[in-house]
């Protein structure tokens, strides 16, 4: 069976429908245009079934068009610009006639006062609008109508008004909403590209270096050393699925990092580039696990660092507890003839120092005048949930 429509593939794909104003744009303007031509319609009619004479029918018909016609064009939704010209020709339009057909043309004088509801502040938008309102029911009252006559155009005008005012105002912030959804939508696609660039780069970072640095052993053990050269090649495919499983959290959003595993880890890849480690481990069995994932994503960052952009023969890592704050620091002698880190490195960085900052952290990065390196994090335990 062959499904038609838009709508129709849509459901049978198990997607959302979109609403109205997503899917056609063309029934807003629809949607708004309706009240201004029904008012100026309403006006034609009244005249319509009140004169005999074709002329004034046909006078009616041209300045109800143009009346309906300059209210679509100058006040439809994001239309801006000074509008002093088509409220002259509303005025004329709208009043002008009512000499000639009186209460009959009441409904067009409420143009004016509605085209001055919205193109001015309420300050002055309100008062001029109910001058408009009673210059129309004196209008009405010109031509030898009664009393009774003036007041009801005064209010037929005003309801007019009101109506061409409160339908605009909701146009126009439809509008204004959409525009809102749209920037919403384009913040949200930034803020999630950012996260997977900034996830990907951290959490595989260090995988796949280790991955590398096994590599680069296994391929110069197995000529002399076949035995060792198969238990490394055992901890790099361990290594691998660690990289996979990464990968496939990526997408998840969130991972929580256990600080032991990843010190045990970190300890591994600086051995196996021939680095002396060592690692001191406290207080870590308390820590909120947002506090205990920033870490260890900062470690895991700083010890890709010292595999990649250091000559580094030693690293001493520390993670603590101490007075509210959880501390981890990174130190190394490797500073003095690192190699130029590029712009991955200065990527992870700051990576880095937007994941502290949304714990209210601090990170500091310093070389020292005997050529070590010092990579220190704080975080606050008190203040740590975002």
């Amino acid at each position: 069976m062959r499904i038609r429509g838009k709508g129709a593939r849509r459901r049978a794909a198990g997607q959302p429908s979109p609403s109205w104003r997503e899917e056609r744009p063309g029934v807003r303007a629809l949607v708004f245009g309706v009240q201004p031509v029904a008012v100026a319609l309403l006006a034609f009619l009244l005249v319509l079934t009140g004169r005999t004479s074709w002329p004034d029918r046909l006078a009616a018909l041209a300045c109800a068009a143009a009346l309906a016609a300059g209210h679509l064009i100058w006040f439809a939704p994001g239309r801006a610009g000074r509008r002093i010209v088509v409220l002259a020709v509303q005025a004329a339009l709208g009043f002008v006639p009512l000499l000639q057909f009186g209460v009959q043309w009441s409904p067009a004088s409420g143009f004016l006062a509605g085209g001055l509801l919205l193109a001015l502040p309420p300050a002055k938008a309100v008062p001029a609008a109910l001058l408009a309102c009673v210059v129309a029911g004196l209008g009405s009252v010109w031509p030898g109508a009664s009393v009774h006559a003036g007041v009801a155009g005064a209010v037929v005008a005003g309801v007019a008004a009101l109506t061409l005012f409160g339908l605009g105002t909701s146009a126009r912030l439809v509008a204004e909403r959409d525009v809102e959804v749209r920037e919403l939508k384009r913040q949200a696609i930034a803020e999630e590209r950012k996260r997977f660039s900034r996830d990907l780069h951290d959490l595989l970072g260090l995988s796949l270096s280790a991955i590398t640095l096994k590599g680069e052993l296994v391929t110069r053990l197995v000529p002399t050393r076949p035995a060792q050269a198969t238990e490394e090649l055992a901890e790099l495919l361990v290594m691998s699925r660690r990289a996979l499983a990464d990968v496939r959290t990526i997408s998840a959003g969130y991972r929580e990092l256990s600080l032991e595993e990843e010190c045990r880890a970190a300890a591994d890849v600086l051995s196996a580039a021939g680095t002396r480690v060592t690692v001191a481990r406290s207080g870590l069995d308390d820590l909120p696990p947002r506090v205990a994932t920033a870490l260890g994503t900062a470690l895991r960052e700083g010890v890709t660092n010292v595999v990649r952009h250091s000559t580094a023969s030693w690293c001493a890592l520390s993670v603590s507890t101490e007075d509210g704050t959880a501390w981890l620091e990174i130190v190394n002698d490797g500073a003095a003839g690192a190699a130029d880190g590029g712009v991955d490195a200065g990527a992870g960085l700051r990576n880095l120092r937007d994941r502290i900052d949304v714990l209210n952290g601090t990170l500091t990065a310093e070389a020292g005048p005997d050529g070590t390196h010092r990579l220190l994090v704080a975080i606050p335990l008190g203040r740590a949930t975002p």
